[in-house]
């Protein structure tokens, strides 16, 4: 039971559940801030997250660590973010305070797209002391602008920034070093994983023109910072032999954040004056927090005793994906469309929400007139213990049902349907070549028009890749073997596959 699906335990590395832990680190756009800096979140502290960042401000890289604390209001749909940072490096006498507050507007677009932008309310306060030099932030100029596409299980985020910084050098106006900064961010919500990656560029000039021989020097760096969870689920055996249940699974959650740099500075001479000389600089660090863990329920599933799928299987009842214990688990039984709905919908969860955010909302009459819920479906009722999750499939687009108002709930459901279900969920069919793709599977032509752009992205992103043949089987019936093959793929793919999109293909270029 240990090792016939440990590489499907590849989901090792899974990122971020969230779940009802007070480890809630999201990659909502604005937990790293703009400052090219990595965060992990402080579960003792509301609001509050480790921090790091590069100052190149000397002309020599500098690590400063500390918190950086984030409150985020929103009233009359604007949002105003209050970000303060304490960092230090005490090897380097190095300190850095900073407040900065911004303000966020918000428009929902046609498609349902939601654009941003982001500017300062006011000059940010900012301070850094290293080796007794002063800079004082004396100017600065920023704008930031971010496009969500909210899809039925993830938020999707793309935005751009950029900013301008003076710092005065001791006091004096004169002397100035002016830090120039663009960077992009991408980021995604969900409930399995969260990741957000920023590359920002600086450009530095300083100008030293009084109180001495006037000199100049620039520089250039580029940091790359990612922040994720990540997630494993190993299975521990029980060492007592008498006791009332098998071994179980584990799942074990944290936090972490990398930071890479390369900068390409002056060497200073032994007067810490520039010379004409560039020195490379590269490194990396990184911030992570501690785990926490959670043991999965051990469903009773003898009967599959030496299956293939006992380990799946086992995750998704642990995961509640799954519904039920499993005594009465039938690996061949077909799959209904109302059971596959509602483990869909339990496989990808609802999105969590900023945990920074406060919302303030004004009071108002209490409507006496309270709406009655109808459902969309003729043959599904309201009162259905299923209806919630099938309408919340419904009105996230993930179903439309079978047509004509109807659900049909105990027809059995086929890969057709099945697959569009779950690529619907995923908001990624546009990863299909436009108009329609020409799927690698031998009865491609046999796959419904609705279906085919679903089945080749399902295909290229290693959910389903069809039967031993290479036949997608579109009308074929899903039993519940292949509907665990099905989930357990979906979850590998939200919480590693993405993961290593965002992440960590963009910190190895």
């Amino acid at each position: 039971m240990k090792t016939g699906l440990m590489k499907w335990i590849g989901f090792i590395a899974v990122a971020a559940v969230i779940l009802l832990m007070p480890m809630e680190a999201l990659a909502v756009e604005g937990t790293l801030g703009y400052e090219g800096g990595i965060s992990a979140v402080n579960v003792s502290e509301d609001n509050e997250y480790y921090y790091t960042e590069m100052c190149f401000l000397t002309g020599k890289p500098i690590y400063l660590t500390g918190t950086l604390t984030i409150d985020k209001r929103v009233r009359n749909n604007i949002e105003t973010a209050t970000y303060t940072y304490r960092l230090e490096n005490p090897e380097e006498g190095a300190t850095l305070r900073r407040v900065i507050i911004c303000e966020t507007t918000s428009e929902t677009k046609a498609n349902g797209q939601i654009t941003e932008s982001t500017r300062l309310t006011r000059l940010p306060t900012e301070v850094i002391t290293i080796g007794g030099e002063r800079y004082n932030l004396v100017d600065y100029n920023f704008s930031r602008s971010l496009i969500t596409d909210p899809k039925p299980a993830l938020n999707f985020y793309a935005g751009e920034y950029a900013g301008r910084k003076t710092y005065a050098v001791n006091g004096n106006r004169d002397n100035t070093i002016t830090v120039t900064v663009s960077g992009k961010l991408y980021a995604y919500d969900q409930y399995w994983s969260s990741t957000q990656t920023q590359k920002v560029r600086y450009i530095l000039e300083a100008r030293m023109m009084g109180e001495g021989t006037p000199y100049q020097w620039g520089g250039s760096a580029e940091v790359t910072v990612s922040t994720t969870t990540r997630q494993q689920i190993k299975y521990s055996e029980n060492e007592p032999w008498q006791i009332s249940f098998d071994g179980g699974y584990v799942r074990r959650t944290w936090e972490e954040s990398v930071l890479d740099y390369v900068a390409r500075l002056p060497e200073m001479d032994s007067n810490n004056m520039p010379t004409p000389v560039l020195k490379d600089y590269n490194g990396r660090t990184s911030i992570s927090t501690p785990p926490v863990l959670e043991r999965l329920m051990v469903p009773n599933i003898k009967q599959l005793s030496g299956h293939w799928a006992q380990e799946p299987v086992s995750i998704l009842f642990g995961l509640e994906v799954i519904p039920g214990t499993g005594e009465d688990y039938n690996i061949n039984k077909y799959v209904n469309r109302r059971e596959f709905v509602t483990m869909l919908m339990q496989a990808v969860r609802d999105i969590p929400e900023d945990p920074n955010v406060r919302t303030s909302t004004l009071n108002t009459a209490r409507n006496r007139n309270k709406t009655v819920e109808v459902s969309p479906f003729l043959d599904i009722s309201v009162d259905d213990p299923d209806y919630p999750l099938i309408k919340k499939a419904y009105d996230r687009k993930i179903t439309v049902g079978t047509g004509y108002s109807y659900f049909n709930p105990d027809q059995n459901i086929t890969y057709a349907e099945a697959i569009k279900m779950i690529v619907s969920a995923l908001g990624l069919e546009n990863l299909a070549p436009w108009p329609y793709a020409v799927t690698p599977y031998v009865d491609n032509d046999s796959i419904p028009t609705y279906a085919r752009n679903a089945a080749s992205v399902a295909y290229s992103l290693g959910i389903f890749q069809g039967d031993e043949r290479g036949f997608f089987n579109p009308s074929g019936f899903i039993t519940n073997e292949q509907a665990a093959r099905l989930f357990y793929s979906l979850i590998q793919y939200m919480g590693d596959e993405l993961v290593k999109d965002y992440s960590d293909r963009m910190l190895s270029f």
